[in-house]
């Protein structure tokens, strides 16, 4: 056996003209089609589960384009560009024979859905190449390619965090079970130690997810049963006790309970609306009004972008003539969502005015307040207001509930550093004082965390920033949990002007080297390759194309290499013809 490790993809090359993940042989078996671990050319053996991903990709992308938008399946878009020859399919319990080389079949699911594993025998050793499975060191890539749905509960891939680990767990107990000596993943080295390293991974990922399912935001939304349903499912075994639910009040009688809006109405008969993504949120205003409890709707805020809290705000703002508000932090997000790759993106784009970090404004006998507030997803703003009377509440959006966080859906960028994410939402509620009332619009009560839970929060927070830091062998968390650290911007375009986006969540600089890989009817015309990115800052790469003929809309991919890691077709954008 020949084994080469290159910064992309291994390449295992076997007796009998075989190869597994890549390499210069007649067969070559991959142990996913996910784009990023394909080899170029030839005919594939592919697991069965995944061939439909070669078959006919444009479909796919043809069909994402529009499905992109209202988007709560979260299936990965790391699948092939153009179609694939596939040699034959394989699945768990086949046997496969190349000349002197014997190959047996595992199914191992978790890292992707379909995966599967090759064991093969070499001078006396029991080799297994695992794919993404496992990295050394008892390691993971990343957290967010397991989000999934979970069938059992019906639960939505949105809500379902890290919901294939407990696969991956299982896969991994099968692979120890067939007492390897060996194991060979489809990236970074060789694991000299299977069943150490093994164990090892099953630890970080049983201790990260009890971690995340202690404070979990959906208990309250669905109950116990669920709750434990899920983190069983995912963790391999019963969760431990949760955080006990908060203090919980009715809403004050200026505050009406429209859908998962929420209507401030003051005594002079003015209202300002939370949030309009409730279909029968212009019904329900009108009923109001028309039953006297408000004469005029005069503002709107808009906590973060998801399509159900924007996409009637638009039609709000023009049916009652209200002000459209929301933080700078969203502005771009809300007002051209088209340029994104985000979950529940809406259709319906804002237009508003925008206020600033803790800024501040009246309006009738309110005091009202912008903050940057990265609960749920980072794009996100929370408004504190206090009445006249001393009454105090903030409005957090979806980033808590009585239960705890609402981190379930890790596409949504939530940053895991001290100074960001959950732990900068805690800190600036402190900060504000601790006694606003916390108002969240899928929750009806008023809610409030004493100290205790808090810290509660806070702890759980810091450990699995810890957890994810040993998890992954990238040199931040953040890349765990992070999926657009490289993004193209804008998503969706027929300018011939776009930008890599690269986050850099290291504490030192890093240097970003980049190949595009540009569709037909589209060429180069000028393209950055290379970028220095200051700590904990978002550079770019940018590239300038020629639009030629292209017959129908392309695909374009850029491969990203930093800090000895190289990602093959690692992020895409839609060109539009």
């Amino acid at each position: 056996m020949i084994l080469l490790v290159a910064m992309a993809l291994n390449s295992i090359l076997l007796p009998g003209d075989v190869a597994i993940y890549s390499g210069q042989a007649t067969h070559v078996l991959v142990t996913s089609t996910r784009r990023d671990v394909l080899p170029s050319g030839g005919a594939l053996i592919v697991p069965a589960g995944e061939a439909g991903a070669l078959e006919d990709p444009a479909k796919f992308w043809r069909l994402f384009s529009q499905l992109r938008f209202h988007d709560y399946a979260q299936k990965s878009t790391k699948v092939p560009i153009a179609p694939r020859a596939i040699e034959r399919t394989v699945q768990g319990g086949d046997s496969l024979t190349f000349g002197p080389t014997k190959i047996s079949v595992l199914a191992t699911p978790g890292y992707s859905a379909g995966a599967v594993s090759y064991v093969f025998e070499q001078k006396g050793k029991r080799v297994i190449a695992t794919g993404d499975l496992i990295y050394s060191g008892g390691r993971l890539l990343d957290l967010y390619s397991l989000q999934s749905e979970v069938t059992e509960t019906k639960t939505r891939g949105y809500h379902g965090f890290a919901a294939r680990a407990g696969q991956l767990i299982a896969s991994l107990r099968l692979v120890a079970a067939q007492k390897p000596d060996r194991l060979i993943p489809a990236r970074g080295p060789a694991i000299e130690d299977p069943q150490k390293e093994i164990a090892l991974l099953i630890d970080r990922l049983q201790r990260l997810l009890d971690s995340h399912f202690s404070t979990d935001a959906l208990r309250w939304y669905w109950g116990e049963e669920s709750w434990q349903t899920r983190a069983k499912l995912a963790i391999g075994r019963p969760p431990s006790a949760p955080m006990p639910m908060s203090e919980e009040r009715d809403l004050p009688g200026w505050i009406i309970a429209i859908g998962n809006s929420r209507l401030l109405v003051s005594p002079t008969g003015a209202a300002f609306l939370l949030d309009a993504g409730y279909p029968q949120i212009v019904e329900k205003l009108a009923e109001l009004q028309a039953a006297g409890r408000f004469k005029n709707l005069e503002g709107l805020w808009i906590t973060h972008y998801h399509d159900d809290h924007t996409d009637f705000a638009t039609k709000v703002a023009k049916r009652f003539g209200a002000k459209v508000i929301y933080s700078t932090k969203i502005q771009d997000i809300v007002e051209h969502p088209d340029r994104y790759r985000m979950p529940c993106l809406t259709t319906n784009p804002i237009t508003g005015e925008t206020k600033g970090e803790a800024e501040s404004w009246e309006w009738r006998e309110f005091k009202m307040a912008s903050y940057f507030f990265p609960g749920q997803t980072l794009y996100h703003g929370g408004l504190s207001i206090e009445r006249e009377s001393g009454e105090k509440i903030f409005f957090v959006g979806d980033s808590f509930t009585p239960s705890g966080t609402d981190d379930y859906c890790l596409q949504n960028r939530n940053f895991v550093g001290e100074e960001e994410g959950y732990l900068y939402c805690l800190k600036l509620l402190e900060k504000l004082g601790g006694k606003h009332w916390l108002i969240n619009q899928h929750v009806l009560p008023m809610f409030r965390y004493d100290s205790a839970r808090v810290e509660r929060m806070r702890a759980e927070l810091r450990k699995r920033a810890e957890l994810l830091a040993e998890l992954t062998p990238l040199p931040h968390a953040n890349y765990a949990v992070d999926e657009s650290w490289a993004r193209i911007y804008p998503y969706a375009t027929a300018e011939t002007t776009v930008e890599l986006r690269l986050m850099n969540h290291s504490a030192a600089a890093q240097t970003f080297e980049v190949k595009w890989n540009v569709p037909a009817g589209w060429t180069v015309r000028e393209a950055a390759t290379k970028v220095l990115v200051p700590a904990r800052s978002e550079g770019k790469a940018v590239l300038q194309l020629n639009k030629l003929a292209p017959k129908e809309m392309g695909v374009l991919t850029a491969d990203v290499s930093f800090a000895g890691f190289q990602f093959l077709s690692w992020t895409e954008a839609l060109l539009i013809n």
